[in-house]
């Protein structure tokens, strides 16, 4: 995949109507400890980022076609959102147990749902088939390169936000921020450590990285609803392994911890799959002084957040 500042540049521009500059905020639970604050964007989630990348590349026949996509929440409601703000018709597939928040969110933002049964592979078996029925335009949630490079962002942002940078822990599931995080890391500081983490039971990327080839699980389970991919990418796999320094999990009970973390002691409301980087240093796998971890999303209700104590 080609990558060079000029198109690093050219998406931040691209971009800068549409998205907020989110802080880096010093976490209070962990001292040293730095929070990149996706959760504080645009629709909740870095995902805005991916699908306006995409959007405002179409031509205008594809725009006026509309587009589909599938998403377990957070990419749905960034189209959603940067679809009706762009006056494009947008579709979505989405799982039948996706995060009642989410969908809420895309009904509010127009879009129309499919929904299929909760198998990833049905996700992507139904969108080619509203393609062909529909003649919509797909864009993509993560294995796309303009996907990827709008993820860039966040990494370009987080660099000039911290001078003592050490390294970047972020959340992976099928590896479109990951991706474009270390994409960006390795052309401007190739020495600061570009770390993925994912939940215990949704470990495809981590099992494909030290493998060194593309394992896909049968089933994805655990709360952190925004990492189920269950295979990994085939555009972001590959640069997942040459880019990335290391692949870790950890466990629910430390993701749980985290999210309660976030939300009572930093009064960020993160999303479990937004909590996944800070589980990695309540564990101890990663070293919490200078760190940069990338609190992805905040979409949850009140009742999952009264579950927390």
């Amino acid at each position: 995949m080609e990558f060079d500042i000029r198109m690093l540049r050219e998406s931040r521009a691209l971009l800068a109507h549409y998205i907020k500059r989110t802080p880096v905020l010093p976490s209070n639970s962990v001292p040293g400890l730095w929070l990149k604050a996706e959760n504080l964007q645009v629709t909740g989630s870095f995902k805005i980022r991916t699908a306006f990348n995409q959007l405002l590349q179409l031509t205008r026949e594809e725009r006026e076609k509309g587009i589909v996509t599938s998403s377990s929440g957070n990419f749905a409601c960034g189209v959603a959102y940067a679809a009706k703000l762009l006056g494009i018709s947008a579709k979505i597939v989405m799982m039948e147990c996706s995060n009642p928040v989410k969908v809420s969110k895309v009904r509010e933002y127009g879009a129309e749902i499919s929904f299929c049964r909760n198998t990833f592979e049905d996700r992507l078996k139904m969108v080619p088939e509203i393609e062909l029925s529909e003649k919509r335009t797909v864009i993509f949630p993560f294995d796309h390169p303009d996907a990827i490079i709008g993820n860039a962002t966040v990494a370009l942002e987080i660099i000039e936000q911290c001078d003592r940078l050490k390294r970047i822990v972020v959340p992976v599931s099928g590896g479109g921020l990951i991706s474009g995080i270390a994409l960006t890391v390795k052309l401007l500081h190739p020495e600061i450590p570009v770390i993925g983490v994912q939940p215990e039971g949704s470990n495809a990327m981590t099992l494909s990285f030290h493998k060194k080839s593309p394992v896909n699980l049968e089933k994805s389970v655990t709360m952190a609803d925004g990492l189920r991919v269950t295979q990994p990418g085939k555009i972001t796999f590959p640069l997942i392994l040459e880019l990335v320094d290391d692949m870790l999990t950890v466990s629910e009970d430390s993701i749980r911890e985290a999210t309660r973390q976030l939300i009572f002691q930093d009064k960020l409301v993160s999303e479990p799959a937004g909590a996944v980087p800070l589980a990695a240093v309540l564990e101890e796998k990663i070293p919490s002084k200078n760190s940069v971890v990338v609190i992805s999303g905040g979409n949850i209700g009140p009742e999952f957040i009264s579950t927390l104590g």
